[in-house]
């Protein structure tokens, strides 16, 4: 690899995370290349080199989330404890990793999917649908162990746990993470795995 190529990949590497910044602690309104070329610390004109305009710049970080959350649940994978342990342990990760991230993968999503333009909309949506089926399939295969009720709604189920983070995730944002962001980790889970083990005719009878 030339030292060139390497430089604009070094360079490129920068501006996505410095928007990754921005957008997460600042809010998409707040994202243009004006203040992204300020942070970065080069002209506009220099950010326009590497990236044909703001929504490229926003894709690619969706991009970039999207394989760090898919990252996790492979690297969460707990075959020989099963589904339970892998969603438990998957939490805790996401958790951990916002806390270092500041929460900002997650509210990036949240400020994608409400303010972004059309075609960053539909980029984060098709990141959260690939993350909730990889969490359905993770829930699925507890269901065939018998971890897992069989009438459980899988899809719902996993929009359940992804709600969860990402509700957890933001109001720990916006409250000067005052606490740490696990704190309610136990009873959270605790609540959801209830759900997943219960049966309907055992909530009824």
């Amino acid at each position: 690899m030339s030292t060139l190529h390497l430089d604009s990949e070094v360079r490129k590497h920068q501006i996505i995370q410095t928007a990754r910044q921005i957008v997460g602690t600042q809010g998409m309104a707040s994202f243009t290349i004006q203040e992204l070329a300020r942070e970065v610390g080069v002209s506009e004109g220099a950010i326009y080199r590497h990236f044909k305009s703001k929504d490229e710049i926003l894709i690619t970080l969706i991009h970039d989330i999207e394989r760090s959350l898919l990252d996790a649940i492979s690297d969460s994978a707990r075959p020989h404890e099963g589904a339970l342990a892998q969603l438990r342990h998957l939490e805790l990760r996401h958790f951990s990793a916002s806390e270092r991230r500041k929460g900002v993968a997650f509210v990036i999503i949240a400020e994608a999917l409400r303010f972004a333009d059309t075609l960053v909309k539909q980029t984060t949506r098709q990141t959260v649908e690939r993350y909730l089926e990889s969490i359905e399939a993770i829930l699925k295969n507890g269901v065939r162990n018998d971890e897992i009720s069989d009438d459980v709604d899988t899809r719902a189920a996993a929009i359940m746990y992804f709600g969860m983070i990402q509700a957890s995730v933001t109001l720990w944002s916006f409250s000067n993470r005052a606490h740490p962001l696990a704190q309610h980790s136990v009873a959270l889970w605790t609540i959801f795995k209830n759900g997943l083990t219960t049966r309907a005719h055992d909530q009824t009878g």
